[in-house]
This record gives C-alpha cells, sequence and structure tokens, in this order.
C-alpha cells in the first residue's frame, strides 16, 4: 500500500511552508486585479501618447507574445503548479508594469527616460539602414551603443511598436525571475521556494524597473544565468554549467562591465575558500576552474571602467572619482547624503536595502518604494534566525556568492549613488541575491490538520507526490 499524502508531508516538513496558502492568495489577488485592471493599463499601453508613437504594429505583436508567453510557462512549468500560478500572474503583472512606465515615462516626465531615447536611436538606425545597410549599426557594440542597435533591429522587423519593445524587454526580466527561481530551488532545496518565489517574480521595484527598453531587463538576465550556472557548478560541476555561468558573465560584461565584474569576483573568491559539496569532484573541479575564474575575473575587472576606474592604481584617484559620481547624483529632490563624507556612505551603505523610509519620501510617487522598504525591513526581522543560520554557512560556495557580491554591491553604490531615483533603479540588480539570502532557511512548520496538509500537498509538484506515493509504507 502506498504512502498517504498526511504521511509525504510529514515525511518532507521542509518543502510545505507555514503560509503557503497565502502566497497562493496572494498570487490570486495580483493575477485577478491585474485582469480586471486591463482596459486601463492596455489604454495606457497602446494609446498613452499616440502622436508620438503608432499603435497599429503593437495591437498585433503583444497579443502574439503574451500567447507565446503563456504557452512558455506552462510548458516550463508542468510539474509545478505553484510556480505555474506564480508565473502566470508575473506574466501578466509585468505588461502591467510596462503599461504603467510607458503612462509614467511620457505623462510625469514627458518622455525625457532613457528608454524613449534608446527607442529614438532604434528608429534613426532603421532609417539609415535602407541607406547604408548593415553600415547603420556602429559600434561599439556594448553598453549603450548595445540597447541601440537592439532597438535598431526591432525597428526593422516590427516598424513604430515601442509598446511591444516594452513587453519584450519585461518577459525578459520575467525569464530572469524564473532563472532565479530556478537557481534558488537547486542552491537551497530545503529553502522557502515559495516565498522567494512570490517576492522575485512579484516585487514590486523588480516589476517596475525591468519593465522597459533599457539596460535593466537584460542585465537581471545574465545576472539570474550566472547565478544559476554558478549554482549548477556548486551543485554538479559539467560543461554545461560552466557555459551557462559565461554566457550570463559575457552578458553581462556587455550590458555592465561593473557588474560582471562583481559577479566574477564573488565567483573565484568563494569558491576558492568555500568547501565543496562533492568531495572528489568538488577538488577536480577547484583545481581546473579556479584559475581560469582568476583569469577571467582580472579580465572583467578591467573591462569594468563605465562606473569607477578600477584600473586606477592611485587610492585617491577612486576615491575621488566616486566622489564626483555621488555630486553628479545628487539631483533633484530625491537627493540624499548631501554633503556627507565617502567613509560614511560606505559604512551605511548596508541600509541602502531598506531606503528610502517612510520620512524621506516627500511626493506620492515615494510611497510604493517607502512601503517596499517597510515590507524588507519586517521580512528580516521576522526571519532573523533563518538569516543568522544562512550566515553561519558562509564557507558553502554559493552561499558565499551570494554574501561577497551583495557586500560589493553595496559598498560600490553606497559609496557612489546619492539619488534615490538612481538608487531605486540600481538595487533590483542585488535584490534577487539579498531575497536568497532571506529564503534560503525555512521556518518550522507548525502541525496542521489532514486536510490542511492534502490542501498543501495539492501545490507541490507532481513529480515529488507520484515519487513519495511510490514509496512502501511498511513490510
Amino acid at each position: 500500500m502506498g504512502v498517504s499524502d498526511t504521511r509525504v508531508i510529514h515525511d518532507r516538513p521542509e518543502i510545505i511552508p507555514r503560509n503557503v496558502a497565502r502566497y497562493v492568495l496572494v498570487v490570486k489577488v495580483v493575477a485577478f486585479a491585474s485582469i480586471i485592471s486591463s482596459p486601463l493599463w492596455l489604454a495606457a499601453l497602446f494609446f498613452t501618447s499616440p502622436q508620438e508613437y503608432s499603435p497599429a504594429s503593437s495591437l498585433v505583436c503583444v497579443p502574439v507574445l503574451a500567447i507565446f508567453g503563456t504557452a512558455t510557462v506552462i510548458h516550463f512549468s508542468q510539474r509545478d503548479p505553484y510556480l505555474r500560478r506564480l508565473m502566470l500572474a508575473g506574466l501578466v503583472a509585468h505588461m502591467v508594469a510596462s503599461s504603467l512606465f510607458l503612462w509614467v515615462g511620457f505623462t510625469v516626465y514627458g518622455g525625457t527616460v532613457d528608454a524613449f531615447h534608446y527607442w529614438t536611436q532604434g528608429l534613426q538606425i532603421a532609417g539609415r539602414f535602407q541607406i547604408v545597410g548593415w553600415d547603420a549599426f556602429h559600434g561599439p557594440y556594448w553598453s549603450t551603443n548595445l540597447i541601440s542597435n537592439i532597438c535598431g533591429i526591432g525597428a526593422l522587423l516590427i516598424g513604430d511598436g515601442l509598446p511591444t519593445l516594452f513587453i519584450i524587454s519585461s518577459f525578459v526580466s520575467l525569464a530572469g525571475a524564473f532563472l532565479f527561481y530556478r537557481t534558488f530551488t537547486i542552491a537551497f532545496p530545503k529553502g522557502d521556494r515559495w516565498l522567494f518565489g512570490l517576492l522575485v517574480v512579484l516585487l514590486p521595484s523588480l516589476l517596475f524597473w525591468a519593465s522597459f527598453v533599457g539596460k535593466d531587463s537584460l542585465i537581471q538576465y545574465f545576472i539570474a544565468l550566472t547565478a544559476y550556472g554558478f549554482a549548477r557548478i556548486t551543485h554538479r560541476p559539467t560543461p554545461s554549467s560552466v557555459l551557462f555561468c559565461a554566457i550570463g558573465l559575457a552578458g553581462a560584461l556587455l550590458v555592465r562591465a561593473h557588474v560582471a565584474a562583481m559577479l566574477a569576483i564573488a565567483i573565484t573568491l568563494p569558491y576558492a575558500i568555500g568547501k565543496s559539496r562533492s568531495h572528489t569532484a568538488g577538488r577536480v573541479a577547484k583545481f581546473i576552474l579556479i584559475p581560469v575564474l582568476a583569469v577571467g575575473t582580472y579580465f572583467l575587472v578591467r573591462q569594468a571602467k563605465d562606473f569607477i576606474d578600477l584600473q586606477n592604481d592611485n587610492s585617491a584617484g577612486v576615491l575621488q572619482q566616486a566622489d564626483i559620481i555621488t555630486r553628479n547624483s545628487q539631483i533633484g529632490g530625491s537627493a540624499f547624503n548631501e554633503g556627507t563624507s565617502l567613509s560614511l556612505r560606505i559604512a551605511a551603505s548596508p541600509f541602502l536595502l531598506f531606503r528610502p523610509f517612510p520620512w524621506e519620501m516627500h511626493n506620492a510617487m515615494g510611497v510604493i518604494p517607502a512601503l517596499e522598504s517597510l515590507g524588507l525591513i519586517y521580512l528580516v526581522a521576522v526571519r532573523r534566525r533563518e538569516i543568522g543560520f544562512t550566515f553561519r554557512r558562509w564557507r558553502d560556495p554559493f552561499v558565499s556568492f551570494l554574501l561577497t557580491y551583495s557586500a560589493i554591491f553595496l559598498v560600490t553604490f553606497g559609496g557612489s549613488i546619492s539619488n534615490f531615483g538612481i538608487l531605486l533603479r540600481q538595487r533590483i540588480m542585488v535584490i534577487p541575491a539579498v531575497l536568497m539570502i532571506l529564503c534560503a532557511e525555512q521556518k518550522v512548520t507548525a502541525r496542521l490538520s489532514p486536510q490542511r496538509m492534502k490542501d498543501r500537498l495539492s501545490l507541490l509538484p507532481s513529480e515529488r507526490i507520484s515519487r513519495a506515493r511510490r514509496i512502501p509504507a511498511g513490510p
């Protein structure tokens, strides 16, 4: 006789989080709100500024993208019902975020945001292509020019389709969220994947700031791909794992070289000093990969000059450059840390995860970021014991990767950014790593009634349920 559902849950308590019903409810609410408000955000997406862009091609392309995205989500999450619900809700929520950003960009900022500049550059490239051919796509083929050239290719394929480009960008960031989820399940198989998935897919800042044409959605995807490859390397080193990690680093180098350097350092240091999960395979992988990673890190660091001049051997020059960036970012009504020394800014850098605080917001647009900051503070408070357990595992290569990358990122940006608008946009590159640290350990599950246990079991991946039921109950 097979094991009952109740028996399965008692045998595998680490995969049944205490608040899973609440997580599912949040997913349903987000999906319902996104669908019921679709007339509003679809109108914002297609008709915010028809004199600036034509909605004709997007009225065809966006529904096709939505259908393709839905089919892709169903295909890649068919063994995980919770992930399927979450990703389908995330698909619609990302479309809502794209529409909202497009409306805010035109209505609030008057079309002065970077996304519209890239789109304009793409239209100009497409126009020149009719005259000079492929010479219209001029170098360098990385950083800002990379995005302009991508928009140029998009303009050639779909014409004046700004809404379509926004939706494509939001789906790229959604693919990054999926990779982060897969990374988490590999690195922390007993962690609270339910809470992590909810946050990495539906956190407002991650939704909003990676929902438009630009570097943000691409860098999110390449960071996720790098983390996914490294998680596979630490779990079971294979050539495909190394390839994923290398592609992620190469992509990050093309989009934002300084972030690629941070990732490379975060990979090399922990993998050199951390303990391997597999003794023989781990030692062989270290012997082969550490020299490669060290050379790759040196190369990436030398290329990371678009943020702070890391090649400058004069420390005073680096500090001076950081101060210049800080002064340049202290513009508008969102400036903070004015007149603060570099040493104090670096000391306060961990608090960048929780800013802006509610009392630092002076307009309606700052309400949601402030509420999100309060939510993160609450999560840290209620999960402080679990976070402590994760920190004590610092020699685990992937935990060390997360801690090293987060520390480097926060110190670098803490010393250089003093504008809340820039902070909120740039911080999304480290938020998923921080969320993994928050959710790596699962809170103890209280004893439940058999019916509630069955309800939770229905959200488990079908593969695990069938495998569990095949375990004999006894002689």
